[in-house]
């Protein structure tokens, strides 16, 4: 190779200097020179690259799918093919004697002589060390204990994305074995109870090739449901193009039933599972304001049950318990499906009745009958385990129409009231 001066300078020597490989093609695609970095990564001496063509490459030259790139693809091949330049190029370089893929930013430009022809194509390149090959991704990901899903990145609509891989993660949550699941949409792993803002959600970051996360509720193979906290990303390829879209999925679906249990105990009493006070006093505010909108009377029973402390006191708690959920189920058997039946604490339920009429003696008399129910139903003998008891309860109602009545503690207040008249009667 010849070496040219520049300013007392020789150039070939800069360019042997140069951490970028420079390899120089003639218009037969033969090298004419290659410096010392591009000879390093080409696993070659000067000796052997000199005259070398590309169509003579004794190492593999490879696409981004790491498939044997075509001979038109080589990047001098293109330049002389078409004379426009190729700007960041991306391949890959391994030789018969090694495994290890070397992954490279490849940019080829024509020189042309004074007739315009093109007399040379340099080829300059750099090592794409992101693009690694040596770590071991797939085991790593096998081994998660979070849910791995890969899809492709298109098509996105039936019957795609189309699944390309699932660690075992997937198989231990789902059920599924990978060959049953393999070139399937992970939609079949969703019912239409799925939650349609989620599902919008994450297809619109699909179509826009962005990153997402969303809470979704999914079915295994045996039919059970599970919640996934859900976070979806794109992988691009070496050219920077999404390629397949990857779902790191946890299982939360114990912290969803926690988080749900104790929303529930905010409203609802842990016993009997009945609305609470704080549940009752809403509804109870709620029914008083369509109450002054359409002039219906209301009831609210106040149940105090007879001589449960004794109860308590002589063959303990358990069967205290046991009482105050046969209760519940009795209550709620007996009354409609738009009431309310509620337990405020200790021996107390409340009993809301809606929607009684306009004509006051006409809701009093419908109040007084379910109170006489509810007695006679709350009288008889119950089954504690081998204990058998009888029981009682003391009732108050309290009609009242929304426009004559105050807050719902004052509706409240007064039925409580009324429940004590009615056990001072019964004494």
């Amino acid at each position: 190779m010849t070496s040219l001066a520049f300013d007392g300078i020789d150039s070939l020597a800069l360019l042997d200097a140069l951490p970028v490989g420079v390899v120089v093609h003639g218009p037969d695609t033969s090298i004419l020179y290659a410096n010392t970095r591009a000879l390093a990564v080409l696993r070659m001496t000067a000796a052997q690259a000199q005259g070398k063509e590309s169509l003579d490459f004794r190492w593999r030259v490879l696409n981004t799918d790491q498939q044997p790139l075509a001979i038109e693809q080589l990047p001098v091949n293109q330049v002389l093919a078409t004379g426009l330049p190729v700007e960041g190029q991306l391949l890959g370089v391994v030789d018969g004697q090694q495994t290890h893929i070397t992954w490279l930013t490849v940019h080829a430009r024509p020189l042309r002589g004074a007739a315009g022809g093109i007399e040379r194509v340099v080829v300059t390149f750099t090592e794409n060390r992101y693009a690694r090959a040596d770590i071991p991704f797939k085991d790593i990901v096998d081994s998660a204990q979070d849910v791995v899903l890969v899809t492709e990145a298109t098509p996105l609509q039936e019957p795609g994305p189309r699944i390309v891989y699932v660690n075992q993660a997937f198989t231990e949550l789902t059920g599924y074995l990978p060959q049953e699941v393999i070139g399937k949409s992970p939609r079949m792993l969703q019912r239409a109870d799925a939650d349609p803002a989620a599902r919008a959600g994450m297809g619109q970051a699909l179509r826009e090739g962005k990153p997402c996360r969303e809470v979704i509720y999914n079915y295994a193979k045996s039919g059970r449901g599970y919640w996934l906290d859900i976070r979806i990303v794109p992988l691009l390829d070496l050219r920077g193009q999404v390629a397949y879209f990857a779902a790191i999925q946890r299982d939360i679906t114990a912290d969803k039933e926690r988080a749900d249990e104790l929303a529930h105990l905010a409203f609802h009493d842990a016993l009997t599972r009945l609305p609470n006070r704080r549940m009752l006093l809403d509804r109870l505010g709620c029914a008083l304001q369509a109450s002054r909108r359409s002039g219906s009377h209301l009831a609210v029973l106040f149940i105090d049950l007879n001589r449960f402390k004794q109860l308590n006191d002589t063959h303990g708690h358990q069967a205290g318990d046991q009482m105050l959920v046969e209760v519940a189920n009795r209550l709620g058997q007996r009354v409609r499906g738009g009431d309310t039946v509620a337990r405020l604490g200790g021996d107390e339920f409340v009993v809301l009745l809606g929607e009684l009429g306009t004509d006051r003696p006409t809701a009093q008399r419908a109040a007084v009958q379910v109170a006489d129910e509810l007695q006679q139903e709350l009288a008889r003998a119950y089954t504690l385990g081998e204990l058998t008891c009888q029981g009682s309860a003391s009732v108050g109602v309290y009609v009242v129409r929304g426009a004559d009545a105050g807050t719902a503690e004052q509706v409240l207040s007064a039925a409580d009231s009324a429940m004590y008249g009615d056990k001072q009667r019964q004494r």
